[in-house]
């Protein structure tokens, strides 16, 4: 039997016909020489086990009592690192098979075996991990009868990577005992850890801080976590102290509903400047963590973070830059108009001028970013935005801009989009690549839809015939791929069928045949499969002059029934067979 194929065969075999000749097998794969064998084959025990649980009703619990489960526990302690990762994993998706009434005997009994070994630490290790990993499986009551008492004691065992594994997993058991519980029983052994003679013992203790604070009481986390977290942040060990600035943010995340003192929000903003003293990576963490701390204190103690903000802003590291450029919306949204104005906006301005990753990640949010500035602050940023696709060579860069001008035209008067964004749109259409130019129908289509009604849709909308007309067949096409983009965005009725429809209509006769290739790619993607369009008469007189071409391709296409598309925005990227 293949291994891979292990609970394939199974299915076929039926439970019968597995549990006399398939299961007597399986000792075999447990034995095996090559680890490799030992690790595909405990990555088939839980969907095998599945299978012979569901098929075999009480004699199928049995063997996974009495066969998958003890195969699982021991690859656990495989000599070969990989095996026993891979059956850690598969023994929690055993456990969720267990029942009730046999998950103490069944599995809590094994791990506390496996917790009192004195073998080898690795044993105690796996036990430590697996304490917490099936804490949600155990339920309050054994955790708190039984597994409590084992924490304790691997939490205080002679072996320094055994309390570092236990320092690493105690979130989940904290979460199923309940705050109280975990306040006044896993915080002692939790604060203990943070003081551990071994550095690797204090790292994992500031590595996992987060998820026990998630499950202690307000009060505990103030009184207790914030004082621990002090102590880590000025640990002797850099790594220590590496690791406590990583998860500082997320750390004043979870205690955001409580009152969160400046001196520990200093440790935070400290880490601004900390590129000077030369721990640049510190900078780093600040920055990934500005937009949740903003977030945390709100924006009446903006003034506390507005300093380092600036900091981090010309700080000379670009990732630094470059994770504020991505989250710039995101910290708008916290702080509101005015301070947004104040602080952010010149930040944008300055992003837009910076390298390429930094410019990228405040141009892929900028009209959530614009949404929170006001109309006249708006119309002053739009123009450096309108520059940037004109001087970068970098086409992902005009690729995003392309695909942002529409959503961005609607944020400004008709007279600015239709001075700055029309222009820049038209250029954009004539880029020498591919994947611009289909981003750039797409807010053409919506540039047209936002400036009718308003004095400057004739002129536009003159610009946009004039596609049609080109002697280049190239542009005409264009013209067919901005009409579908106005169909897709339900601007027929509104102004496709009166101002777009005839234009349009003349391509299905167009002497070059890939521009009438493209016009029954409309019809068929976009058209015949929408109700709002498909019986309109003239596009029916179309689809039958295009079913008759003399270009097979052209004829086929314009009859096949297709779906709607899947992502419209890109429809002039998508390739009919």
């Amino acid at each position: 039997v293949h291994i891979r194929e292990l609970t394939d065969t199974a299915k076929y075999a039926g439970f019968v016909e597995t549990s006399k000749t398939l299961l007597p097998l399986l000792p075999n794969f447990v034995s095996d020489s090559e680890p490799t064998v030992r690790q595909m084959f405990v990555q088939q025990l839980h969907p095998l086990a599945q299978y012979v649980v569901e098929s075999g009703g009480e004699q199928g619990q049995q063997q996974l009592l009495g066969t998958f489960l003890p195969f699982a526990f021991e690859l656990l302690v495989d000599k070969n690192v990989e095996v026993g990762t891979a059956a850690l994993q598969t023994l929690n998706k055993l456990a969720d098979l267990v029942p009730a009434g046999q998950v103490e005997t069944q599995l809590l009994n094994v791990v506390v075996t496996l917790a009192h070994d004195d073998r080898a630490e690795d044993y105690r290790s796996v036990a430590a991990q697996l304490f917490d990993d099936l804490a949600p499986k155990f339920g309050e009551n054994l955790c708190l009868t039984v597994v409590l008492n084992e924490v304790k004691l691997l939490a205080n065992d002679a072996s320094f990577t055994v309390r570092k594994t236990m320092a690493s997993h105690l979130g989940n058991i904290a979460k199923v005992i309940g705050p109280q519980a975990a306040v006044e029983r896993l915080l002692p052994i939790f604060l203990a850890l943070c003081k551990d003679d071994v550095w690797g013992v204090r790292k994992a203790c500031a590595e996992s801080i987060v998820k026990v604070s998630e499950a202690l009481t307000p009060e505990a986390r103030v009184n207790h976590l914030v004082t621990a977290f002090k102590a880590l942040s000025e640990d002797s060990s850099r790594w220590v102290r590496v690791a406590s600035f990583q998860i500082l943010g997320q750390l004043i995340h979870t205690i955001r509903r409580e009152d969160i003192s400046p001196m520990f929000l200093k440790i935070f903003i400290d880490m601004a400047f900390q590129s000077e003293g030369g721990d640049s990576d510190f900078a780093e963490y600040c920055a990934f963590s500005f937009p949740g701390v903003a977030q945390a204190i709100g924006k009446e103690r903006w003034r506390e973070l507005d300093e380092s903000f600036g900091t981090l802003l010309k700080d000379v590291q670009w990732r630094v830059r470059k994770s504020l450029a991505y989250s710039l919306h995101e910290i708008a949204q916290v702080v509101g108009q005015d301070i947004a104005e104040k602080s952010l906006a010149p930040a944008f301005e300055l992003f837009l001028k910076d390298v390429d990753e930094v410019r990228l990640g405040v141009i892929l949010n900028v009209d959530k970013f614009f949404a929170i500035l006001s109309p006249a602050t708006r119309e002053r940023y739009i123009p450096n935005l309108c520059y940037v696709p004109i001087e970068s060579e970098n086409w992902r860069l005009r690729n995003v801009i392309a695909s942002k001008l529409g959503d961005l035209a609607k944020l400004v008067p008709t007279k600015v989009a239709s001075e700055c964004i029309a222009e820049i749109i038209m250029k954009l259409l004539e880029d020498s690549v591919t994947e611009v130019r289909t981003s750039t129908y797409h807010s053409c289509a919506k540039l047209l839809m936002h400036l009718h009604n308003s004095p400057q849709y004739s002129s536009f909308l003159e610009r946009v015939i004039e596609l049609s007309q080109r002697q280049t067949f190239q542009g005409r096409q264009m013209f067919a791929y901005i009409f579908q983009q106005i169909v897709e965005l339900e601007g027929f009725a509104v102004l496709g069928e009166k101002d777009l429809l005839e234009h349009f209509v003349s391509l299905a006769s167009d002497k070059v045949a890939n521009v009438r290739y493209v016009v029954a790619r409309v019809l068929s993607n976009s058209c015949n499969n929408n109700p709002a369009v498909k019986n309109n008469t003239k596009l029916k007189t179309i689809t039958k002059a295009l079913s008759d071409d003399l270009e097979r391709d052209v004829a086929s296409l314009a009859v096949a029934q297709l779906p709607r598309l899947g992502n419209p925005h890109q429809a002039a990227a998508y390739r009919n067979s």
